[in-house]
C-alpha cells in the first residue's frame, strides 16, 4: 500500500508510450496525457486507505509555484488518484513565488487554489502584510488576492510629496507605512475593502470609520483611500468628522463631506467640505461657520466680574475660511 500512495504522488506526468519504429501492421499510438497541475508530496513517513493518505515528518508540498511545509498532512484524493485537498497541521510555512504565509494550521483546496491559514495566521508579500483569526489565500493569483477576519493590515503607502521649500525643488520622497485594523478585509492587486471598526494609523493621523477602500497603484502603494460612515479624524490635537471622506496619501490631504466638523483648542468648524493636511495646523472649510473662542479677561478693580464691552465668550463668523 505504502508503495502504491508514493507511486500516486511521486509520478507527477505519467511516462509516455515508448516510440519504437512502428511495424507494417502497427498502427499510430498517441501519447497518453500528462496530469494538470500535478501535486508532488514527500515526507519521511505516509500511511493511507483508498481515499486519503497521512504524511508525517518535514513533509513538502509542491504544486505549480507553490512550496507548503507542515509537521503533518492528510492529502485527500479521488479514484484516479487526484489530490482535491490537503490538511496541514504544525508550524505551516508557504513560499509562492513573492508571497509567503505561517500558522499553525491550514486547509487547501487543490483545485480552486484557496488556502485557509488558522493558529496566529500571518501573509505578506513585498508591500502588504496580514494578520488576523483567519487568512485565506488564492494560490497562484497574480498578486496576492486575500480575505482576512480580525484583520490587522499593514501596507506600504505611496511616498508623501514634501512642498518645496524657496521656490526649490520639490523635497526627497518620504515612506510610511499605514496600519490598518479592520473586523474583515477583501484585497486584490488593485485594492482592499475593509469593513467593521475601521481604524487607520498613518504618520500623525488616526482615521476610524465604517468602511474603507483602499486603492493601489502600479507599484502596489496605497494611492488613495475612500471612508463611509461615521468618519473620526484625529491629528495631533486637531478633529474632524463627517460621513464620507477621501484621503490622498502622496500630499497627506484628507476631504471630509457629509455634515463635515473640525476642531482645535479654541476653534469649531462647520460647512459642506473639510480639508485638513496631515502635520499642517490649518483647516480649510468651504461655506464655513466658525466659532472662535476668547479667552476670559482678568478681573480687575470695581469692574471684576463684568465682561469688557465688546467681548464675548465665542465669535461665530460665516463664510469661506482659511485657518490660519
Amino acid at each position: 500500500m505504502i508503495e502504491y500512495l508514493l507511486t500516486a504522488f511521486f509520478v507527477a506526468q505519467p511516462v509516455p508510450v515508448a516510440s519504437a519504429a512502428p511495424g507494417p501492421s502497427s498502427a499510430p499510438r498517441k501519447e497518453e496525457p500528462r496530469l494538470k497541475d500535478p501535486v508532488e508530496i514527500t515526507s519521511k513517513r505516509v500511511r493511507g486507505s483508498r481515499d486519503q493518505a497521512i504524511f508525517s515528518g518535514d513533509v513538502v508540498v509542491k504544486q505549480r509555484t507553490m512550496d507548503l511545509r507542515c509537521d503533518e498532512m492528510t492529502a485527500f484524493y479521488t479514484g484516479p488518484r487526484e489530490v482535491t485537498r490537503v490538511e496541514c497541521a504544525g508550524n505551516m510555512r508557504l513560499v509562492d513565488e513573492g508571497r509567503t504565509a505561517q500558522g499553525e494550521r491550514a486547509v487547501l483546496d487543490v483545485p480552486s487554489g484557496r488556502l485557509v491559514v488558522t493558529g496566529n495566521p500571518e501573509a505578506r508579500d513585498p508591500t502588504t502584510h496580514l494578520r488576523g483569526s483567519e487568512v485565506r489565500l488564492l494560490m497562484g493569483a497574480r498578486g496576492m488576492e486575500y480575505e482576512v477576519d480580525e484583520a490587522v493590515v499593514t501596507l506600504e503607502a505611496a511616498p508623501l510629496r514634501t512642498p518645496r521649500k524657496g521656490g526649490g525643488k520639490e523635497g526627497g520622497a518620504q515612506r510610511f507605512p499605514a496600519e490598518i485594523t479592520a473586523r474583515r478585509v477583501v484585497g486584490s492587486s488593485t485594492q482592499a475593502v475593509f469593513t467593521g471598526d475601521v481604524v487607520v494609523k498613518h504618520r500623525t493621523l488616526e482615521l476610524r470609520c465604517d468602511k474603507m477602500i483602499t486603492y493601489f497603484s502600479a507599484t502596489r502603494e496605497v494611492s488613495r483611500a475612500e471612508c463611509v460612515g461615521h468618519v473620526r479624524a484625529q491629528d495631533g490635537a486637531r478633529q474632524a468628522r463627517g460621513e464620507r471622506a477621501e484621503f490622498n496619501v502622496p500630499t497627506g490631504v484628507l476631504w471630509l463631506t457629509g455634515n463635515p466638523e473640525a476642531r482645535d483648542a479654541t476653534t469649531h468648524l462647520r460647512g459642506s467640505e473639510v480639508r485638513m493636511t496631515i502635520g499642517d495646523a490649518n483647516f480649510e472649510v468651504k461655506d464655513a461657520v466658525v466659532t472662535v473662542e476668547s479667552a476670559p479677561s482678568a478681573p480687575q478693580g470695581k469692574g471684576a466680574g463684568k465682561r469688557p464691552p465688546g467681548k464675548s465668550p465665542d465669535n461665530s463668523q460665516t463664510g469661506s475660511t482659511r485657518q490660519p
